[in-house]
């Protein structure tokens, strides 16, 4: 081990110099790799291998890493948090941030978040609901409305564990907690799904564009539904009269073999929402966010004025 240990330091030295060499290079020709960049610079080079669960642990810190400060790359993807009472283990990237500009209020998550869509037989594309949680946020920036996408691992956490998937809820919930603990301006929760039913009743055109539809879900086992209804009927009635046939309604869910809270009772502004089904291609998926965004400002804003009137 001794021997080998001046080969290890020279190796993170070189590693540490090519890095910092390659931040200079790039931020010299001011070139921004952004997600779907690093995706198809991938695809092209065969490195992106789905059955290589090494490379595919590393591709994904890359992608998320910030490229002008390296130190992110161990912070953000080795960090360990053990719950105690309840053998919890929890795996976390960072503290919720606030963007400079503004307060942080949306916050969105994927209870299940390896849900995927149809693949884009152009570049490969594996596009899941965590995929089209971030679409929405940089579509809610647009409004000037800040938000934060659940990074952290919920297979993770589910194997951890060894809870089952139906648990998928009791992670999501630590999350919540979690976040708004860290970040007090936090006030809407977007829980985002997607469905299993087929193409033809998962799509639809409108004005010769094609859409995922939408379905709300609302749990009648939470004991303040009601106040949670009141949210998703606004939503609904105002995607029926923009957007007519985009919105499946509103399934309300209880009884045995279900969830039926869906941790609804944690907000009357906490919205699960379905979008599309594993048919839909990411294209149909993130046209339907285009107007998720615009009903989730519509709805912050009148909230807003009902608070300040």
């Amino acid at each position: 081990m001794k021997k080998k240990l001046p080969k290890i330091v020279l190796f993170f030295v070189i590693m540490l110099l090519s890095m910092i060499y390659s931040v200079k290079w790039l931020d010299k020709i001011n070139m921004d790799l952004d997600k779907d960049t690093v995706d198809l610079l991938l695809e092209s080079s065969g490195l992106n291998n789905k059955k290589n669960r090494i490379v595919n642990k590393i591709i994904t810190i890359i992608k998320d890493a910030n490229i002008v400060d390296p130190v992110t790359i161990l912070i953000d993807n080795f960090k360990v948090e053990k719950v105690k009472g309840d053998n919890v283990v929890e795996v976390s990237k960072t503290e919720t941030p606030t963007i400079e500009d503004g307060k942080t209020i949306v916050y969105i998550y994927n209870s299940h978040q390896t849900e995927a869509y149809n693949s884009s037989k152009e570049i490969n594309l594996n596009y899941t609901v965590l995929d089209a949680s971030y679409y929405l946020q940089k579509k809610l920036k647009t409004y000037g409305i800040n938000s934060y996408v659940e990074n952290a691992s919920f297979p993770d956490v589910l194997n951890a564990n060894n809870w089952k998937y139906a648990s998928s809820y009791r992670v999501s919930r630590m999350f919540l907690e979690k976040r708004t603990e860290e970040n007090k301006d936090l006030k809407y929760f977007v829980d985002l799904h997607r469905d299993s039913v087929s193409k033809k009743i998962s799509t639809v055109e409108i004005n010769g564009k094609s859409y995922a539809k939408i379905l709300f879900l609302l749990g009648l086992e939470n004991e303040d539904y009601k106040k949670n209804e009141v949210t998703i009927n606004k939503m609904n009635d105002w995607v029926n009269k923009n957007y007519q046939g985009l919105s499946r309604g509103i399934y309300r869910k209880s009884g045995k073999g279900v969830n039926g809270v869906y941790n609804q009772d944690f907000s009357s502004n906490c919205i699960l929402i379905e979008i599309g089904g594993e048919e839909n291609t990411y294209e149909e998926v993130e046209n339907t966010i285009d107007v998720i965004a615009e009903m989730l400002n519509t709805y912050i804003g009148e909230e807003n004025e009902k608070e300040n009137s």
